[in-house]
């Protein structure tokens, strides 16, 4: 019997379509890429210690800013809404490793403050995102990784400003 739809052909990477795009949009996707798969990763191998991403990434902010911060100053660190962070700050506070505080400073507000159980958590999350920082950053030497600080820097360094004009922020 003859096939009417041929098989699908698989392509064959060539020299010319491994090459790196230098163009800036391919730049910019790269960039991109990489932030996608360094975030699947951690994603995955956090998801072992029943910890998300974003958990991480909130108790992180939480836990350089002294333990506690408004649940607007961490959205503004974590670059996500604050209705999300809202949400997400609820979780955290079921689960007792933050609690909210009225703000000394304006009544109206409340702050987020990392409780006795969340120190803890930090505690016991640090030297495991420790290990999985240098696992990630393993393929570079040490220069490459001062050159991608500096370098990620200078782009977080030239764009805020634009975020702050278009959001307010």
């Amino acid at each position: 019997m003859e096939q009417i739809f041929p098989p699908p052909t698989i392509p064959v990477a060539t020299e010319d379509s491994k090459r790196t795009d230098k163009t800036p949009l391919g730049t910019l996707l790269s960039i991109l890429m990489s932030y996608e798969v360094l975030a699947r990763y951690l994603e995955m191998e956090l998801k072992r210690y029943d910890v998300s991403l974003t958990r991480f990434n909130i108790m992180s902010t939480l836990f350089k800013n002294g333990g506690e911060m408004t649940p607007s100053e961490i959205a503004e660190s974590v670059f996500r809404e604050k209705n999300s962070i809202t949400a997400i700050i609820n979780t955290l506070e079921r689960q007792g490793v933050v609690r909210r505080e009225p703000s000394a400073e304006d009544g109206r507000s409340v702050r987020v403050v990392i409780t006795e159980k969340g120190w803890k958590e930090a505690n016991r999350l640090t030297p495991i995102a420790q290990e999985l920082c240098r696992q990630a950053l393993s393929c570079m030497k040490k220069g490459q990784v001062d050159d991608l600080i500096g370098i990620m820097r200078t782009i977080r360094e030239s764009l805020m400003p634009k975020i702050s004009k278009n959001t307010g922020r």
